[in-house]
């Protein structure tokens, strides 16, 4: 488990259509592969599936709550609980491409969640 404040990011997930929240805590202490993880997230008490992105360049930790309706989470403390590794990073060379693969991610997610 990782757990992390939800902190203001650079709005790229937000202007794809998938809204992430950043969380303030280094990649490297997570102990985690660089990648898309499955995952399931407690916050306010209540837990949700989430696509977690541990990213090197740039180094940050984000998650993407499936199924949440859009509002406002910074400060919120998330308690995550990284369930199983479904793609790694890989650079797109244009924004429909990187959608793609953010919705292909998302897939495998929901299939990993859906059967645990």
């Amino acid at each position: 488990m990782i757990s992390g404040k939800v902190v203001h990011g650079d709005g790229v997930g937000y202007t794809l259509g998938y809204p992430t929240a950043n969380l303030d805590i280094s990649p490297k202490k997570t102990k985690l592969e660089f990648g898309v993880y499955a995952a399931r997230v407690i916050v306010n008490h209540l837990t949700y599936m989430a696509a977690l992105v541990i990213t090197n360049e740039p180094a940050k930790v984000e998650v993407y709550l499936l199924d949440f309706p859009h509002k406002e989470l910074y400060g919120c403390v998330f308690v995550v609980d990284p369930i199983q590794r479904v793609s790694g990073i890989e650079k797109q060379d244009t924004k429909e491409k990187l959608k793609k693969k953010i919705a292909d991610d998302i897939l495998l997610v929901r299939e990993v969640l859906e059967d645990t």
